[in-house]
């Protein structure tokens, strides 16, 4: 049986957007994809959430609210949640790879775009059917 994973994008790039959903549907993830440009909206209605991300993959320059300023609002807002955080960005410096390890949400980095070896490393993509 295929287990479903509730995640939350959060990048204001659209087109961004749009690759993670294509990824999503073309390699047929079994990923229920909740996905925001804006993080501040995006933190704002993880409160009225019934079924809460499992992950969630923040892009770290953005423009209203950075990748790092999301972290510690959201573990600020919600310290008992379990969600696994992960950042994706075109580029990582040396300053955010030290803040990352001050996190106790935060699981990793990524290089954009969202792709099926990110799912792969991620997720428990065992028994997924083929057919």
């Amino acid at each position: 049986m295929k287990k479903n994973y509730s995640v939350l994008f959060i990048d204001d790039k659209e087109i961004n957007n749009h690759l993670t959903k294509a990824v999503i549907e073309i390699e047929e993830l079994p990923i229920q994809a909740i996905i925001y440009t804006n993080p501040l909206k995006a933190l704002e209605e993880l409160k009225t959430l019934t079924d809460f991300p499992t992950h969630i993959f923040v892009d770290v320059n953005m423009p209203e609210l950075d990748g790092i300023s999301f972290v510690e609002k959201f573990e600020e807002i919600f310290p008992d949640k379990d969600t696994r955080i992960y950042f994706l960005s075109a580029a990582l410096s040396d300053d955010i790879s030290k803040k990352i390890e001050d996190f106790k949400s935060v699981h990793g980095y990524h290089e954009k775009p969202f792709s099926l070896e990110i799912a792969e490393k991620v997720f428990d993509l065992e028994g997924i059917e083929e057919e």
